[in-house]
């Protein structure tokens, strides 16, 4: 997976069970706020293996576009305008949206048409990254999905 974290930063919460105040913090903490099937058809993958539990998860799938990379971070002492800082200070291609209602922004890699990131502001913020290593996929449009997911569960 090259770099599919790059963009998240911060200081990453504490994860296991017990550190969250709320029972969606610790859905984020265990890195199953969103399903496995719901991230496989958010990204247009057969289905997905999760292959990295910490302070950021990482899922691996298939699917009609090939291999397909998914990151999901949330770093509860972080702040939305650090985050998009950053990713300027990276020459990230920034762009403001609203996702489920929350302030947000979609990154991309400069020269990388198959990757995307979006970060909303929840509690810290949370990050959700897709990359495709092929085929002709909107990697937004699943970022952003998979953004929703996460921050309806906790409405």
């Amino acid at each position: 997976m090259s770099g599919c974290s790059t963009t998240v930063t911060g200081t990453p919460t504490a994860v296991g069970p017990g550190n969250g105040s709320t029972e969606f913090d610790k859905l984020l903490q265990e890195c199953v706020a969103v399903p496995d099937d719901k991230i496989a058809e958010s990204v247009q993958a057969e289905a997905v293996n999760q292959y990295f539990f910490g302070a950021v998860c990482m899922w691996t799938g298939t699917g009609p576009a090939g291999i397909v990379d998914v990151t999901f971070a949330w770093f509860e002492n972080n702040g939305l305008g650090r985050e998009r800082t950053l990713s300027e200070k990276l020459d990230y291609q920034v762009e403001p949206v609203v996702v489920a209602g929350t302030s947000a922004f979609l990154s991309r890699r400069p020269g990388d048409p198959y990757s995307c990131g979006i970060t909303a502001a929840y509690s810290g913020t949370v990050s959700s990254w897709v990359q495709y290593r092929g085929g002709n996929v909107d990697p937004c449009a699943g970022a952003t999905r998979l953004a929703e997911l996460t921050l309806q569960r906790n409405q």
